[in-house]
């Protein structure tokens, strides 16, 4: 019997500039992604940063998400984070998807067959393989093509399997909490860092 044509991903949220929690973090999504079918898309559902962190508030919401485009995040939700020059100025620095009321992210996936699969923060194509909708639910569930990822907490990682022979089909969805003694990540510590040095030195500037 063939195998399902499916299509694997990680989603994470609610990270609320918490920037010492990303080296363990990617410890952990590495050991769940080494589980999955590649490509594994990572995502994140929004609130990456918050008003009452001074690096958020010096970068205007950009410093966390700098940290996850080092991460290799595939596509971020930025609504209500950065103003429009702010976004297409990030836009420029990163690969990372930043994915708004206005722009979606196209994911170019060897398994979506034809049509194709975005993430977005509302369905607004009904010819597409699969849409991801980018912002939390209150469970995971696919209605007409569009995939609703339930909420998760800082610190937690989302996996989610679909199925996409024919209808896109929801097979798994399940929740994990990283584990206390997750080590972190040299290089991730290493990227925090030199995030934080940047943020520093725009409230220097801005002074």
């Amino acid at each position: 019997m063939d195998q399902p044509l499916s299509l694997t991903l990680l989603y994470t949220g609610q990270i609320a500039g918490d920037l010492a929690l990303l080296p363990r973090l990617y410890t952990f999504i590495q050991q769940l992604k080494a589980a999955a079918h590649p490509p594994a898309p990572l995502l994140d559902l929004g609130g990456s940063c918050a008003d009452d962190v001074p690096h958020c508030r010096e970068t205007g919401g950009r410093s966390t998400l700098i940290a996850l485009d080092g991460m290799g995040y595939h596509a971020a939700n930025v609504a209500g984070l950065l103003v429009p020059e702010q976004r297409e100025r990030l836009a420029q620095q990163v690969t990372l998807g930043l994915v708004n009321e206005e722009r979606d992210w196209l994911f170019q996936s060897p398994t979506a067959g034809a049509g194709s699969i975005s993430a977005t923060l509302r369905p607004r194509d009904d010819t597409a393989r699969l849409q991801i909708l980018l912002k939390p639910a209150e469970c995971t569930r696919i209605v007409a093509k569009a995939l609703f990822l339930e909420a998760v907490d800082a610190g937690q990682v989302g996996v989610a399997v679909v199925d996409l022979r024919g209808e896109p089909a929801l097979i798994s969805a399940r929740i994990h909490q990283m584990p206390a003694a997750t080590p972190p990540n040299a290089s991730i510590a290493g990227l925090v860092d030199f995030v934080e040095a940047e943020a520093r030195y725009f409230a220097r500037q801005a002074r």
